[in-house]
This record gives C-alpha cells, structure tokens and sequence, in this order.
C-alpha cells in the first residue's frame, strides 16, 4: 500500500518515484512482513572494488597534465591496471584467509586507501613522466593499505606475519632483508626503500615546557604522521585505532600543533551520552555562515576536526549511534540538516581524523563509516622508541645538574631502570574482574617521568638522589594503584631487583632508605621545593604546623596525623602539583578521604570548592558551577581543586563533564 506510518500514528505516502533502500544489518530489526516486501539483490564486493579501481584509474588518466602524450597517459593507466590485477587479489584473498584486523575493514576499504595513496605518490616529482617507478611505489603503497590495520590481536602479531609472507611471495621488489616491510619508505632520489629511523628528527627537550605538549618522533610516529600528510591535502579522513595509553592522541596533537597557518582544527571528545543533536553543535561551533546554505571555518582556513573516542557513545535499541550515522552523512555526502528549518546545511572546508580503541564502547563503528577512513592500527611503542622518547625529556632535563650527574650518564640509566620495571609490573599485576585497573601502559610511564622533571637542579646534586626520586615516583605511580598489602611487597621487591640491577656502584642501603617521600614543601609550606624529606619527624612538624593553620581560617578539622595519614597527604598534595594531575581516592567511608585532601590543598595553597547538591540539582547547575570555577582557575590564574564524592553524583552525566 506505500503508506509509511509512524510510530505518532502519522502517516506519509510514499509517491511512485520514491523507494526505500535497505542493507541486510538494517533488516535485523524488521517485522517479517517487511523483510518479505523487500526485493533483494546481492551485490558481490569484489565486483564492486574492480569497478571503484577501473574508474580511478580513467580519472586519473583524463586528468593527467597537458604536457603527458596520449601514447603516455595509455601506457601509464595500463601499468596501474596490470599492478592492480597482479597484487590486490591474491593478497586480499590472503587476509581473509590467514589474518586478523584490529577492526572489520572491507575490501573495498582496502581498495579505495590504496588509490588515495596512489594520488599522493604517483606525482612528477617522485615518477616522473614514464611508468618505470610505479611499482616500487605501489608496493610500498599497497602494505600499508592492506597491512596497516594489522596489529597483536589475541597474542598473534599478524602484522609481522602479513611482513614475512609479503616478503615470500612477492620478490618482484625486494624489501631490505631486516625489519618488517613497514619499516621502510620509499626514498624519492633514489627510487629505493630506506629506513624510517633514518629520518627522525633529533628535538631538543627544555624542562620549562610541559611534557604533554610536546611529542617526539620515533620511526613508527613518523611512518604515520607521513601517511597522515599523504592523506590531508585530498580531505581523506584517516583514523588511528589502538588501545588505551598507546600514544593514538599523542600523534594526532603533534600533527595538529604542526599544521600550517591555513589549517585550525577543533577536537571533539565523544562520550556515552553524545547524540546527533551534540554532535552537530560541536561540529557547527568553529563554523561561520557563507552564501546560500553554506558554512565554513573564518577566512579561506581549512577545518579539521579531531573525533576522539569515536566509538564511546551509547547505541540505541537498534544498535545504532545517531553521532556516528551523522558523521557518515557528512563524511560521504558533505552536507547537514538544520533540524528545526528542516533546511540543508553545506559545510565547506572541513575534513576529519579519528581515535578509537577497538576494546571499549562499542568495540566497532558502522562498517558504512569505517570504509571511508584509511585505517592505522597503533601498538603499543616498542622499546627503542620509549627508550627514544624518554631519553629526550630526560636528558633535555638534566643537562644543567651536577656535573656527576651529567657524566655519570644517569639520564640513560634512569631510563633503562624505568623500561625494566614497566615491562615487570605489567606483567606481574594482570587485569582480572576483581582488580580491572591493573592495567598500565604509556600513561604510567610518562607519570613517572613527568614526577622526575619536578626535581630541580638546586635539591637534585647527586646521582643517589636522582635514583631515590625515581624509586620515589615510580612507586606513587604504580605501588599506590595496588590494593592489597601482599601486591606491594611483591611490587617493592620488583624495584629493588632492578635497582640493584641498574644502580650496581650505590649501596642498596642507602638506595632504598625509608621512609622514601619527596614533597613540595620539603623546604616549608609555601616553599615549592621537591625533594625528599629524611623522616617522620620533620614531616609531621610541617603538617602540624599546616593544619593548625588550616583550623584557624577553615571549620576546624581534629585529625590524628599518624604515618599513613601523612604518607596520604603527601601522595594527594603530589598529585595535585603535577600538571594535569587528577586523583580518585578509593576507601570506605569515613576513612579520611576527603579530611585529607583538604589538608593537602591547603598544603599546596590550592583553594578547595564542593557543589551543594539539592533535590533540583541537575546538570545544568553542575555546568554553572564548573563555569565558575574555569573562570576563577583559567582567568585569575588561582590554583583550585575540585572535591567530588560517589554521594553526589545525583545524575550519571555529570561523569561526563
């Protein structure tokens, strides 16, 4: 009858030009009657990506430049179809049959990421006018559009499998005999594979910037932020997916702080509760109206937007985000609705890059949206690179300390010792349902260093005291995550296996003498000093001296500050002097949770602000309430600490803000 009835009850007839076009995951949800209604056609996938590459490559060959002949343009056009028809195939036959991606990716997918590369190699700068070179560079193209979404999937690197079997079966060009296939790029003087590591630029590392605005390049940040450049100037969405803590925002923040002056991008943080509604806002914000139905960024400016988390948000009944449907209607048609004019809205100049983990939300997004980025799965970096990494901070740090220091080369023995217990602590604390927050990874071990690059020439004069600071913060980062008593002895006797490993010339005595505690205000309250305090004593001199002065301008808190209350006050008041530094406190109740933050505020001369929750508090209060405090933090450059507890959380969604 081509009536369409709402669930309102309203009723819309469908007119004789009008159908409905439906894919088998949208009928999951349909009454058999529909199913039964709908002609069904089954559209062969490998049909569909020959027919994708056939038409590339005629554009390509129509659009080629004026001064190429015809005979040129034919001969070129034909040696893309002969490497076309030689590697695609076989090889995606091989993926189906023999590995794994970290998310579903099609065919055509593949397809379609190969010939984007293609466009940013096969220029005359590289190739020239003939076709001799075109296989080197399409083989370099063509592992990264099949193997690139390769990673350790369930304890299989397939991507070193995917490196061996390409090197097996495909001899025509040879990638050098070490390393993976990923490992090389394409050097456009010579026409020959060279390694990545050879062109990663050295940066020097000053301590008055902070660690979080500053990446460094390894070889595997600068195979993906070349890729990355490869993809931007044509608007091809790209999209890094890895686990949590492997460095996916890291990359894409240093890419963006790079971009030139006709670049601006905006980030967007998808959580639980973003929808369609949410969505489009953040999208529309940086935007300004132009002629007609359409909006673009200020000027003659290129937007990016960075879609962080992408698969974070709650799916509906039908298992569906509206986020995401919204996305793919932007990504693949390049115009919006205004929902309330009902009206198009074309949003000129924008393209996006996206960060997912494969492990959280949803797990995976619509494969209608996926097919349209090229995918980059990002593993966990590998010892030389964090070695590369760290090193930079910390030699950058160090080199204005004691001369001891300097010559004793302790920058790379901290790092070494570092490297050792990361890889031991992951290993011995695993996740289980009990403990779901034994995980560590990238984060933990910036923590560490970031707790390092606080200790500053004037306390820090000998190497003894670099090794104890960084026992010091490597037991707040890791030690104070564990929850039983048990678990620390075992993390404690992990250090100093390594310490004695690592730090052979200093006594153990001395290295592990308790009790082990660096504070800000070693030197008094106020001080702003790091460094270790010898004893109990003075530390309880000091915080006594705090909290009485607390109580005179502050309702009055009668505390008994025993060891552990005052090892609680120094962890918390760490935490809040670091930059971006953000503590849960886990404890039953009435335990000091709360009393003990307060005092370390104090301590650290933040002020201390709590929302009064009521029976019409809501969302929009918290906002108000948050408003005020970024106005006072951000604008009167004041220190504040927000104190929240599990009691006040009236709504879920104030999580999210």
């Amino acid at each position: 009858n081509r009536l369409l009835t709402l669930a309102s009850n309203e009723r819309i007839r469908l007119l004789g030009h009008m159908r409905l076009i439906f894919e088998i995951r949208d009928l999951a949800y349909a009454s058999p009657a529909t199913v039964t209604r709908a002609g069904i056609l089954f559209i062969s996938e490998m049909r569909q990506w020959k027919n994708f590459v056939k038409s590339w490559i005629e554009n390509r060959r129509d659009a080629e430049a004026a001064n190429v002949t015809a005979e040129q343009r034919e001969a070129r056009a034909a040696k893309l179809a002969e490497l076309f028809d030689k590697y695609c195939e076989v090889t995606m036959l091989e993926i189906f049959k023999s590995f794994k991606t970290v998310v579903p990716i099609l065919d055509f997918n593949m397809a379609q990421t190969l010939c984007c590369f293609l466009e940013g190699l096969l220029t005359e700068e590289n190739v020239g006018r003939d076709e001799s070179k075109f296989e080197i560079y399409f083989v370099y193209a063509a592992v990264w559009a099949f193997g690139s979404a390769m990673s350790v999937t369930s304890g299989v690197d397939y991507r070193k499998r995917f490196s061996i079997w390409w090197k097996e079966n495909w001899k025509t060009i040879k990638f050098p005999h070490r390393g993976e296939v990923f490992d090389y790029y394409v050097d456009p003087k010579k026409a020959e594979f060279a390694a990545w590591a050879e062109i990663v630029p050295d940066i020097t590392y000053s301590s008055t910037t902070p660690m979080s605005a500053v990446t460094v390049p390894t070889g595997e940040t600068v195979a993906i932020t070349f890729w990355l450049d490869n993809l931007m100037p044509r608007k091809h969405p790209a999209m890094l997916v890895g686990n949590a803590g492997c460095g996916k925002t890291a990359i894409i923040n240093g890419k963006l702080r790079n971009l030139g002056e006709e670049y601006m991008s905006t980030t967007v943080n998808i959580n639980y509760y973003t929808n369609s509604t949410l969505f489009l806002r953040v999208l529309e914000g940086p935007l300004e109206k132009k002629a007609g139905k359409n909006y673009g960024p200020p000027g003659s400016k290129k937007l990016i937007y960075f879609v962080d988390d992408l698969n974070m948000a709650a799916l509906d009944k039908y298992n569906t985000a509206s986020n995401i449907s919204l996305m793919r209607q932007h990504l693949a048609y390049g115009h919006v609705y205004d929902m309330t004019k009902l009206t198009q809205k074309v949003l000129l100049n924008t393209q996006y890059l996206a960060a997912m983990n494969p492990t959280a939300g949803s797990f995976v997004v619509n494969p209608r949206l996926q097919r349209l980025f090229a995918t980059f799965a990002v593993g966990f970096p590998g010892a030389e690179a964090l070695t590369t990494i760290y090193s930079t901070f910390l030699n950058g740090h160090l080199s204005n300390f004691a001369k001891e220091i300097v010559e004793e080369e302790m920058g790379k023995k901290v790092v070494q010792a570092a490297l050792q217990l990361h890889r031991k602590v992951a290993s011995t604390f695993r996740k289980t349902a009990q403990n779901f927050h034994y995980e560590f990874n990238i984060r933990h071990m910036a923590g560490v260093f970031q707790g390092i690059l606080m200790g500053k020439n004037e306390q820090i004069v000998e190497p003894l005291q670099l090794a104890q600071l960084w026992l010091h913060e490597s037991e707040r980062v890791y030690g104070d995550r564990l929850v039983s008593p048990q678990d620390l002895k075992k993390y404690k006797d992990l250090a100093a296996e390594v310490a004695k490993k690592i730090f052979k010339e200093m006594s153990p005595t001395s290295l592990m003498a308790e009790p082990l505690i660096f504070v800000h205000f070693a030197h008094g309250i106020g001080e702003k000093q790091y460094d270790r305090l010898p004893n109990f004593g003075e530390l309880s001199t000091l915080l006594t001296q705090a909290l009485s002065e607390y109580n005179e301008t502050n309702a009055v808190m009668e505390l008994v500050l025993f060891e552990d209350a005052m090892r609680h006050v120094c962890r918390v008041s760490r935490i809040i002097e670091s930059p971006g530094g953000h503590a849960l406190l886990v404890g039953v109740g009435g335990s000091g949770k709360q009393s003990l933050s307060k005092l370390a505020s104090y301590v650290s001369g933040f002020g201390l602000r709590q929302v009064v929750i009521s029976a019409t508090y809501g969302v929009n209060e918290l906002k108000a309430d948050l408003q005020a405090m970024y106005r006072k933090s951000g604008l009167k450059a004041e220190g504040l600490v927000f104190l929240f507890t599990d009691q006040q959380i009236a709504d879920e969604r104030f999580l999210v803000y």
